[in-house]
């Protein structure tokens, strides 16, 4: 029996099965096995974290997996080869195609106290221990009422302009980046905007900044300035999943080179989708780690695993349409369309939409809707 492998529970990976599996019933190939491998038992809708762990951002994979047909395995891969994955019991998991989506890590920086003593927002369990962490602290303690967030782009910005409205207190927030500009690397149509908001949030931009130094009562900065602080959360980036280092050809952020219709270019019948690739939006502009591209790119992904193992011809991915909606607090998001980023909603309408895409666009569908009605919600038109 033909066997397709997807490593990995995140976006890319449950819409590369969910697709992998309409494209198997639609081409009446029901004799194709899929598994998907994931170390968590639940999709966590990460791009929420900055909002705190809350319960409805665990999604269980396993009945969702069973409506579509789809082989849960709830392990952890330690090694991936083009031909077979070894899982942490060291049971080797062979397949004929598989599809890697083994999504990506906040890139904490290799400075002196930084793993020991900060936090991230880069899964469930550590967003839980850092809300832990502050519902704990003596608030006349030295530090106590101070966060400082490092890392002004994209998550720093949301997590900075969350903390005062989640905690329902009043502590000073720093937010300190290496570019001069709050959210430079967002352009220039969004920076007047993030401004005003760390203003009206009352949050200190330190630009121009990094850390060299992290204890459990204090951050040092290059500058030789030190903030008392028992916070420290770093959006500092992210990092692809390690066990995509010696396959494929890779780009320069360490991701996976993947051609037309997503196959890794170096590579036969192994496709990936997500974070850990990185392929063609458009003529101009290359996939980001998102879940915008990682939805799409799975679905894409999982059919082509099947369409390939059929001998049929494969779909190219595009995605030409790309929009952001950035969080600045709980009334404020700017939604922006094109890439360059022109904004089209702010203040509480463009927060209404955040909250629209938080809560409804990124959530796979109910697995009580049915397998049909799950193959239509991801695969529209018949392939």
């Amino acid at each position: 029996m033909p066997k397709i492998l997807i490593a990995g529970g995140g976006f890319a990976g449950l819409w590369a099965a969910m697709a992998a599996a309409a494209t198997r019933h639609r081409q009446e190939a029901d004799n194709i096995a899929i598994t998907l491998v994931s170390k968590d038992p639940h999709l966590c809708i990460r791009p929420r974290l900055y909002e705190g762990a809350r319960p409805e951002m665990l999604v269980p994979l396993q009945p969702l997996l069973e409506t579509v047909g789809v082989t849960f395995e709830h392990a952890e891969i330690s090694n991936v080869t083009p031909t077979a994955s070894r899982t942490e019991q060291a049971a080797t998991m062979d397949h004929d195609r598989m599809i890697l989506a083994m999504g990506s890590h906040v890139a904490i920086p290799i400075i002196p106290g930084a793993a020991e003593h900060g936090f991230t927002l880069d899964a469930y369990q550590q967003t839980a221990r850092l809300d832990a962490h502050v519902s704990k602290l003596d608030k006349t303690a030295p530090g106590a009422p101070t966060l400082v967030v490092i890392g002004a782009s994209f998550s720093g910005l949301e997590i900075a302009t969350s903390l005062r409205d989640r905690l329902g207190s009043d502590p000073e927030i720093y937010l300190i980046d290496q570019q001069e500009v709050a959210g430079q690397s967002l352009g220039e149509n969004l920076t007047h905007e993030i401004k005003s908001a760390l203003e009206m949030a009352n949050i200190q931009f330190l630009g121009g900044e990094s850390v060299t130094n992290v204890t459990a009562d204090q951050v040092v900065l290059r500058s030789g300035t030190e903030i008392a602080t028992q916070t420290t959360i770093f959006a500092t980036g992210l990092r692809p999943s390690p066990l995509v280092k010696h396959i494929g050809v890779p780009a320069s952020d360490g991701r996976l080179k993947l051609d037309q219709n997503l196959r890794v270019v170096g590579e036969t019948g192994l496709f990936a989708a997500g974070d850990v690739g990185i392929a063609a939006a458009d003529d101009a502009y290359m996939t980001l780690m998102s879940c915008q591209h990682a939805m799409p790119m799975g679905v894409v992904a999982g059919q082509n695993a099947v369409l390939d193992l059929l001998g049929k011809a494969l779909r190219p991915y595009a995605q030409p349409d790309y929009a952001t909606c950035l969080s600045l607090g709980a009334s404020n998001a700017l939604f922006t369309q094109g890439w360059d980023r022109t904004i089209t909603m702010s203040g509480t309408e463009g927060a209404a939409m955040k909250a629209q895409v938080n809560e409804t666009w990124i959530y796979p569908p109910s697995p009580d809707a049915g397998r049909e009605a799950i193959f239509d919600a991801i695969l529209p038109t018949q392939p």
